[in-house]
């Protein structure tokens, strides 16, 4: 739960999905017609080697803490979390889990998500690839010994661990508007994500700054409904500093904790 709930938060965007395994078949989504596609980025806001350190809280209390970093692999970059149980939480349910992401540059997409998670009733290690001439996705759940191909419809999608990114290397102002295509487990889901306004907030250590609020929403592939809402830095980094999510779990709040490597402010 805790893994989905950190993602959909501090990834951007409402995608949560369904309950589903590698046996279970998921429709194709039809791309719906949308304001702006979510474009290859002529600016890069992170630096080879940054580091980003998150505070997950459930309703008041430390759940969980997660550390972002981004290696550059020249013709790809490579996007790491490493997620661990915090407090009262990983008292009573404990765990861990390293996630990888691989994303071409050129042209702009992710052709591979992977996991190894563990947690106190469960060990899930997996992997998924993308094959765009095929246009089809291939997850192999290792820990179960099944794989499972699925149909991906666009000739570029995110994953799970892109889409902070790709979010982050958008240009944003209040009013615009970006869709994003995303798989998750065996299904291709869809998400619209808008910038409300331009303002000036303080969070946690961060002093008040200008700072983009962005909302995002699910459209396709999934039929559960939350309230999400990201604060970022109105600066060349892009940094997402907060995140707010009402979801039927209770409400979560993610904070950016620590930045290290990061760009400069202007670049």
């Amino acid at each position: 739960m805790f893994r989905i709930l950190f993602f959909v938060a501090l990834l951007g965007i409402c995608l949560v999905p369904g309950e589903s395994s590698a046996g279970t078949a998921q429709p194709t989504p039809t791309p719906a017609p949308s304001p702006s596609a979510v474009p290859t980025p002529t600016q890069i806001p992170w630096a080879d080697g940054e580091t980003l350190t998150y505070l997950v809280s459930w309703t008041g209390l430390e759940a969980a803490q997660g550390i972002f970093s981004v290696h550059d692999k020249g013709d790809h970059w490579e996007f790491n979390l490493a997620l661990a149980s915090r407090g009262t939480v990983d008292a009573v349910y404990p765990f861990t889990g390293h996630f990888w992401s691989i994303l071409t540059k050129s042209p702009w997409r992710s052709i591979e998500y992977g996991e190894y998670r563990f947690e106190p009733r469960r060990t899930i290690k997996e992997r998924t690839r993308i094959d765009y001439t095929r246009h089809q996705g291939t997850r192999e759940v290792w820990s179960e010994g099944k794989t499972k191909d699925f149909p991906i419809a666009e000739d570029a999608v995110d994953d799970l661990g892109t889409m902070l990114y790709h979010l982050r290397a958008c240009s944003w102002k209040p009013g615009d508007k970006h869709t994003l295509y995303v798989y998750e487990s065996d299904s291709e889901k869809q998400g619209e994500v808008e910038c409300q306004a331009r303002e000036s907030r303080a969070f946690g250590t961060w002093p008040a700054q200008p700072l983009l609020r962005i909302m995002a929403l699910p459209t396709v592939g999934t039929h559960r409904r939350g309230h999400l809402v990201f604060w970022m830095t109105d600066d060349a980094r892009h940094l997402p500093l907060h995140v707010e999510l009402e979801f039927r779990y209770g409400t979560f709040d993610i904070d950016l904790t620590r930045a290290d490597k990061t760009l400069p402010i202007s670049h």
